[in-house]
This record gives structure tokens, sequence and C-alpha cells, in this order.
């Protein structure tokens, strides 16, 4: 009997979940107005945004309609005209990098005043938004941003395009300094033996005097870079410190200070002097154009460089005509702690797009919103919105990884408007904690010899994650913090260094370097230590602080 009346319950049960199921099938679909508040991002949406293949799977799922609008022109100008006339999209997906300034401080003033919708009691019903808070996003961001302290304690805005907790979904730009292999191997250098600007400089002075020839047999020039002096600085990586997250640094005695004051800035600067006078620096570098980089470096005639790869430049110009001219990592570098120089990233993403909900809409329609992104979010979501539907336009490999049908592929190839039109190209655009890398990583058979080359550089120099919170957001409430930003307004920093690079003598060097140092002084950057400083002795997790 006992048997007879489980069997009865599961009978009901099921009945009750058919009778919601076909329910929600025969429901109305729920239409949510979407603004991407992104200067150009209406470019990859779909042609029809109703009927295309991922839209129809989504409405299918969710019983929502998107209906998407973009913006040609700024993005503050289109929110504060927007929050100021109270006319509102039910969904708005826009810049957040801080609540300092900018886009961000629009959005966080709106929420403050009860613009925008209070997402709180309705997140733990969506656990793949509610997953958007804690995986991929910097402690600080959250903390000073995300849940910012006028929301108190509401939840307004929602993270999007944020990395996963994998390391492999976080970008590697392989930074590091870069020679020409058959020149190393001329010379009988080993690259992995060029650590320190000592040995960068030795190895320079080699070039220079080897009479080595670019592809079109002119002579070389043994350092340079990419486009507006772009990234000279690879070459003093072996002066730094450590990893840091901010502009400050503290002494052995507690004291906060600029990292402009370092002595590793004098250190850097005297050296790219040296590099300079000795001929080994390219004098055109500062200012050359993008044009001009690609034109030297098309044909292998700078010899070192610092930055990424160029692997996008060359593997279509060098690598084509001269691979013999195939450049190789340097070192990598170690800087004075001992520590390789390396990409210095936070445990997840300080500052990015963010999704908020007009305040004014019925709860059933902000459910209907936070049920789409739900499922986009899903592992079945984020298969659909990046491959679409299985046997339509993807199978899976024999290591089970989603491939695009070879057809397809092609046509995708030909006419990149084909993926578009799918909803191919677009709803990428709303997944966060995003680990598609990891669950379903480039096929062995389809990466090239260049994919597999970028991956050796990333290898060898792996990021380095800090899960802290950066003191940098601790000088917010700084009283005189606007004032000492305009103070400094009129300060670049970069271009008083590059005047100190062609300076007469070191000595003058030296003077443009302090000068440049008096005048933060003078805009009141010790009182802003002070402060920073202050601060860092009054949190009450002092060990959550990175600087």
């Amino acid at each position: 009997m006992k048997k007879l009346r489980l069997l009865l319950v599961a009978v009901l049960a099921f009945t009750m979940l058919a009778g919601t199921v076909a329910q929600a099938e025969d429901a109305e679909p729920i239409t949510i107005t979407f603004l991407h508040c992104w200067n150009g991002g209406g470019a990859s949406f779909p042609s029809d945004q109703v009927n295309n293949l991922v839209a129809q799977k989504l409405l299918e799922e969710t019983g929502v309609i998107m209906q998407m609008e973009s913006l040609v022109t700024s993005e503050l100008e289109k929110l504060n005209t927007m929050f100021a006339s109270g006319v509102l999209p039910d969904l708005v997906n826009a810049p957040y990098w801080s609540t300092t300034g900018g886009e961000g401080e629009v959005i966080k003033d709106a929420a403050s005043q009860g613009l925008l919708y209070d997402i709180k009691d309705l997140l733990p019903d969506y656990p793949n938004v509610q997953k958007l808070y804690e995986v991929g996003i910097a402690l600080d961001y959250l903390e000073f941003d995300v849940y910012h302290p006028s929301f108190n304690g509401g939840v307004y805005v929602i993270p999007q395009q944020t990395p996963s907790d994998d390391p492999e979904t976080f970008t590697n730009w392989a930074y590091g300094v870069y020679c020409r292999g058959d020149i190393l191997d001329a010379l009988g250098v080993n690259a992995a033996d060029i650590t320190s600007a000592e040995a960068l400089y030795d190895l320079a002075v080699k070039i220079r005097d080897g009479g080595f020839k670019d592809a079109a047999g002119g002579e070389v020039i043994p350092m340079g870079t990419w486009h507006n002096g772009w990234s000279y600085q690879d070459f003093t990586d072996s002066f730094g410190t450590g990893y840091y997250l901010s502009k400050y640094r503290q002494a052995e005695d507690g004291t906060v200070y600029l990292s402009n004051f370092d002595k590793s800035v004098e250190e850097s600067m005297l050296y790219i002097r040296k590099l300079l006078a000795d001929g080994l620096l390219d004098v055109e570098c500062f200012s050359n154009t993008d044009t001009m980089a690609k034109e030297k470096f098309a044909i292998g005639k700078v010899a070192i460089f610092g930055a990424q790869s160029g692997m996008g430049t060359f593997k279509e110009t060098l690598y084509q005509t001269n691979p013999e001219m195939e450049y190789r990592l340097l070192g990598p570098m170690i800087m004075k702690n001992g520590e390789m120089a390396t990409q210095v990233e936070k445990a997840g993403r300080s500052g990015s797009p963010v999704f908020f909900i007009n305040g004014a809409i019925s709860e059933e329609k902000a459910r209907a919103i936070l049920r789409y992104i739900d499922y986009i979010n899903s592992e079945e979501g984020k298969l659909l919105v990046t491959y679409g539907v299985e046997g339509e336009t993807f199978t899976y490999n024999e290591e089970g990884i989603p491939v695009f049908i070879p057809e397809l592929k092609e046509q995708f190839d030909a006419d990149p408007t084909v993926k578009n039109d799918m909803g191919l190209n677009f709803y990428h655009n709303f997944i966060g904690a995003d680990d598609r890398n990891a669950l379903w990583p480039t096929p062995e058979d389809q990466k090239t010899y260049y994919d597999k080359l970028e991956e050796s550089f990333r290898d060898a120099m792996p990021i380095v994650f800090i899960d802290k919170v950066s003191v940098e957001y601790l000088e917010r409430d700084y009283p005189g913090l606007e004032e000492y930003q305009e103070n400094i307004s009129t300060l670049n920093w970069e271009d008083e260094l590059r005047r100190a690079y062609f300076a007469e003598s070191d000595e003058a060097a030296l003077e443009i370097l302090e000068a440049a140092r008096q005048r933060l002084i003078d805009a009141g950057c010790e009182e802003l230590c002070a402060y920073v400083q202050q601060k860092v002795a009054e949190y009450p997790d002092p060990e959550r602080l990175s600087f």
C-alpha cells in the first residue's frame, strides 16, 4: 500500500510539472527593451533580432524577447541624458570602470537616487547571476564599486565580461623582450641567459658591432620599439623591486610614498640614456608611428624589441619571407628581489561592463531579465551563444570539444555577417565569470604553428595573481583628492621622462626628474600619501591589502 501511495505521489508531481511546463510554453513572451550603451556596439547585432538562431533558442528557454538598440555617440552623454529625462529602457549595459568618475559615477548616482532596480532580494533565485559577484571579480572593485557604500546594502549593477578563477581564462599578453633568433644563433647566445639589463646591454653591443643585416640588406638597429615607444619600459624590467597593484610604495619604516620617487626610476632613466648615447636604441622609437614601426619590423630591421610578441604582424610579413629571423623571448628578466618580471593581475577584474535594470519596471519584468542572464550564464547557455545548436552549427570532436561544422565555418570565414546574423557574435556579451576557454580549449589540431609559438611565450611568463585589495582604493575619501588631481593635471610624467632621456648630461636629466617630483610635492602628494598611510594603519584586515 505504501508503494502505491508513493507511485500516486510521483504521478501527481509529474502531472503538476507537466502543467507548469505547458503553462510556460503557452505564456506570452515578455519583451525587454535593452540599450547596449557602447559607441558602435550595435555592429555585432544580428540583422533580425527575433528570428535568428540564438534568439529563438533563448526565447524558447526563457520566454524573453530582447529588443536591442545601441548608439554611435558618447556613452557618458547618453547616460546623463537618459537619467535626466527619466526615460530608461528596461535593461542597460554600460561601462563601469570606477565610481569616482565617468560613466561609473553617473550610474552610481542614479542607483543612489533610486532610479535603478535593487535586485538584492531576487538574486538567490538566480545562481548563475549570483556567481557573477563571486568569481572573476577583484575584491576592491566589489567592495568599493559594485557594492558602493552609498547603496546601503542594495545591489544595483551586475558585473559582466569578467574572467573565471581559472588562469587559462585570463589573457596573458606575454610582454617581454624579444630578439631575432638568427642573430642569437650567430652570436652563440642562449636567449634564456639574458635576464638582466646588463646582459641585455652586452647583447645589444655585440649586435651593433656584428654587422647584421635586415631582410632588405640594410644595417639592423640593435634595439627599438613599436609605435610611440611601446614598450621600451620592458628593457628596464630588471630594475623592478616586486609585484604591485598600485602607484604607492611602502618603506621599511611604514612610510607610504609614490612610486615616482622610487630609486628604480633614476636607475631606469639613466639606463635608457646609456642605450641612446651608445647607439643601441633607435632614436626614432619614441616618435614612431604605427606605420613606421611596422615597416621596420616587416623586414626585421630591429634586432631587439620590448612589448608583446608582435605575432599578428610577423606571421603575415617577416615570418613569411624570412622565417629564420623569427624572434625569441629573452630571459625572462629577473627583478632585484629575484622574482621574474611578468604580468601582474588582480585575482578578478577591476572595472567592467555592467548591467543595470530600470527601477520603475515590475518585478515580473525584473525576474524575466534575471532569468535571461541566468540562462546565458549556465553551461548550456554559454554553449548556445558561442557555438549555436548541436547538429545545426556544431558537433563535438573526439576530445569532446565543440567545433563548428566545417561547411559553416567556411561560410563564417568567407563572410563574417553569416555568423553575425545567426546571433553568434553578440550574446556572449551577457557572460561573466567566463570559463569558456577552460571548458572548450582550442583543439590541438586547430592550433597553428604561430598559436603554439605564442603559447610557449605565455608558458615562460605565467601571470602572477594577487587576490587582495589595492591600497589605491583607500585614497578615495581623501578630502583634498580632487584638488590634488587638478594640481597635477598639467604634469605629464612620461613627457618629463622622455625629456630626461635626451638631456645634455646625466646631471641635467636628474634635474628634470627632480623638478617633476617637486611638482608632485607642490601639488600635495606628501599629504595624500600620509592620508593613505593612516588608512592602511586603520584598515581592519591589513593582510588583505596590497601595494
